[in-house]
């Protein structure tokens, strides 16, 4: 069979799943099976598969056809230009997460050495990410999960950035003082009824523990919000990723806790999805 062959059957099948972005990925996967470039699906569509080879990319697509993400088929997905290792411990990255770390470096932009602690790091995207970017900051990155702390640590040693501790503690437990200049966090959000409605990808996939914000999505944002309140600097911003419809309740915590200048962030599609808010003592 064909590499051009193998390729109209597997878009073929993911279509008719009704997955999005069937052409992508099936290319995706071959380049992953095949060891190949995706650009040789065009350019060499006449390339033989081999009997192993194919029943490789059956089995692989069995496993996209059963709603396993494709960011852990691949064992990596992309943020902020950079590959990530993810695996099941961990959620994958998504590209609203960006604005996140956006605004986090547009804040610390005029600091020197700037001292930052990312709450709930997951695979250490977003900690990661701010430590490249910043060569010059210290970052602290936490998750109650050991398994996620694995996965971040060995994210940060595969893009070679150094200037982070990586810690296995709840929210910021571990803190003693008030050090830090700024607070960042993509805490779970989702709500209880929420949770149900998800796509079949993430609820049935990814780790529950950090997806599940408590019965109305905003337990761990609460605890942030509060923890943040007793480790940042005079001055400092603690700014979070939150759901779509979250806006009003989490200025509310915000303010509740003593925060000002509290402003949003909008993603592409025009939701607000960073609260940043700034202590002021």
């Amino acid at each position: 069979m064909t590499l051009k062959e193998v390729y109209l059957i597997g878009k073929d099948k993911i279509k008719g799943a009704g997955i999005d972005n069937p052409a992508l990925e099936t290319s995706l996967l071959i380049s992953k099976v095949f060891g190949i470039d995706k650009i040789d699906i065009y350019t060499q569509p006449e390339i033989e598969i081999d009997g192993e080879s194919l029943k490789e990319f059956e089995q692989i697509i069995e496993r996209r056809l059963g709603r396993e993400p494709i960011g852990y088929i691949l064992g990596e997905t992309e943020f902020y230009s950079r590959k990530f290792f993810v695996g099941s411990e961990v959620l994958i990255p998504r590209p609203e997460t960006e604005k996140l770390v956006e605004e986090a470096l547009n804040i610390i932009g005029n600091m020197s050495s700037p001292f930052v602690i990312d709450v709930g790091t997951g695979s250490g995207c977003i900690a990661i990410t701010i430590g490249s970017e910043r060569r010059d900051s210290m970052i602290f990155a936490s998750d109650i999960s050991f398994d996620a702390i694995l996965v971040a640590k060995e994210n940060a040693k595969r893009l070679d950035v150094h200037n982070i501790t990586f810690v296995h503690s709840d929210v910021m437990n571990f803190v003693k003082e008030r050090s830090f200049d700024i607070v960042v966090s993509n805490p779970p959000y989702i709500s209880g009824t929420e949770l149900f409605e998800l796509e079949p990808d993430i609820r049935d996939f990814e780790p529950i523990l950090a997806l599940h914000g408590g019965e109305d999505g905003l337990d761990c944002i609460r605890r942030v919000a509060a923890g943040a309140a007793s480790v940042l600097k005079n001055g400092g911003w603690c700014i979070m990723e939150i759901g779509g419809q979250q806006n009003n309740d989490t200025e509310g915590i915000l303010r509740t806790c003593g925060y000002r200048d509290i402003s949003f962030s909008e993603d592409l599609s025009g939701i607000k999805r960073v609260i940043k808010g700034r202590w002021i003592i």
